[in-house]
């Protein structure tokens, strides 16, 4: 069945004042009114009727909308997968090598030597990591140190001021058991060779203060050897 179309233009009864006032629908901007004449009586609960439900009607379409709004790019972005955070920018980062040698170590001796290496910051720094190399020979004990301390184990559970970096390296070390052949090898190639402090921290040195590379080396190899033991320091500058 057709539904029929609203009139046009409601007429209400003539009031006393025998006046006749109409409302028509095609004259209805948004939710204004107009008439012939004031509204009284009911033409005028009529058109505030009219008025509150073009007002919700306008309430419902706006709330429609504006949640379309949100929620389409909301879901696009749904479909189109996580977003990658943006990278945080690269800051430099300098490096410095410390080249430190026990010099020429006789076999079964033990060569200990202060100041084996030692690098000057110009300016003052944040160290924010160290890493040492391990030592190729596998009959060597080798324990460094890196520190602004004139002197290796000198770093103190009430004193750790300068105290940067500690490494051991263990062999595994080989023995000879005084029998005639045969030969066993002990001690460990596990070390701790690479440290690297928490994001935002640092050990600040001075511009102008030593960083020194410690070494006390046992050869229990069978030969006469060179020690050599690089450490690598990463810093920035603080101002």
């Amino acid at each position: 069945m057709h539904q029929q179309r609203p009139p046009a233009a409601v007429l209400s009864p003539v009031p006393h004042d025998g006046n006749v006032r109409t409302i028509d629908r095609t004259a209805t901007v948004g939710c204004a009114v107009r008439t012939m004449a004031p509204p009284t009586g009911t033409l005028a609960a009529a058109i505030n009727r009219s008025r509150a439900r073009c007002a919700r009607r306008t309430l419902r379409q706006w709330s429609e909308q504006s949640l379309q709004v949100v929620l389409i790019p909301l879901l696009l972005a749904c479909l189109a997968g996580p977003v990658a955070a943006a990278a945080p920018e690269i800051q430099p980062l300098n490096t410095a090598v410390i080249r430190a040698t026990t010099g020429l170590c006789i076999r079964g001796a033990i060569c200990h030597v202060d100041k084996a290496g030692v690098w000057v910051p110009k300016t003052k720094v944040a160290i924010l990591s160290v890493s040492v190399a391990e030592q190729a020979d596998v009959a060597l004990y080798v324990d460094l140190e890196v520190s602004t301390r004139k002197e290796m184990y000198n770093c103190g559970d009430s004193d750790g001021s300068g105290c940067i970096f500690r490494m051991k390296y263990m062999g595994p070390a080989l023995y000879v058991y005084g029998s005639d052949h045969g030969n066993t090898y002990l001690g460990s190639n596990v070390t701790t060779t690479n440290l690297s402090f928490p994001s935002g921290y640092g050990i600040v040195v001075a511009a102008g203060t030593p960083v020194y590379v410690h070494l006390d080396v046992r050869n229990q190899s069978l030969i006469d050897l060179k020690v050599d033991q690089d450490a690598w320091i990463y810093y920035v500058p603080v101002e």
